[in-house]
């Protein structure tokens, strides 16, 4: 479909009516960018963009980085300077994060987390578990062989 006369009287109507231009096109058959692009061609009023902007655009200055006080890193007397440089040296302290020299007690919880009377077990631990000999039983439980077997059977057969 092309433009004639009818179909850009009926855009201007329709333009002025304050229709948005892709109802005006539906209308008239066109696409909304046809209906933009006449509308230019024949010199139509300009719309407001349907995007809206914020009203107030931030100002640049404020996002400027805040200023440097400016520090004073010359000494006049270098010698001096490097003698406390080195008596100032800094030495790290090594620490093994991973193992601790403070030995802890058995980790196993005692009791719900929301009770006040939470606590653990606290007992000596077993070699380098985080449990005691007591709780080590608990937490790891070697299954036999036939009871494997066993498992694995009822898994199988579906009982």
């Amino acid at each position: 479909m092309s433009w004639n006369d009818d179909n850009v009287n009926r855009l201007k109507e329709l333009w002025d009516q304050g229709l948005p231009t892709a109802q005006i096109g539906k209308l008239l058959g066109f696409t909304k960018n046809a209906v933009v692009g006449k509308a230019h061609r024949i010199g139509l009023e300009r719309r407001p963009s349907p995007i809206r902007r914020t009203a107030v655009k931030p100002d640049r200055k404020k996002a400027r980085s805040p200023v440097m006080p400016k520090l004073n890193f010359e000494n006049n007397n270098k010698e001096q300077s490097r003698e406390s440089y080195v008596a100032k040296s800094f030495s790290p302290v090594e620490k093994n994060l991973i193992v601790s020299s403070i030995k802890r007690g058995c980790e196993w919880p005692v009791g719900h987390p929301d009770e006040p009377d939470f606590h653990f077990c606290n007992k000596e631990r077993f070699d380098d578990k985080p449990y005691c000999l007591d709780h080590c039983a608990i937490a790891y439980v070697v299954p036999e062989k036939e009871e494997i077997k066993t498992e694995i059977s009822q898994v199988s057969t579906g009982s």
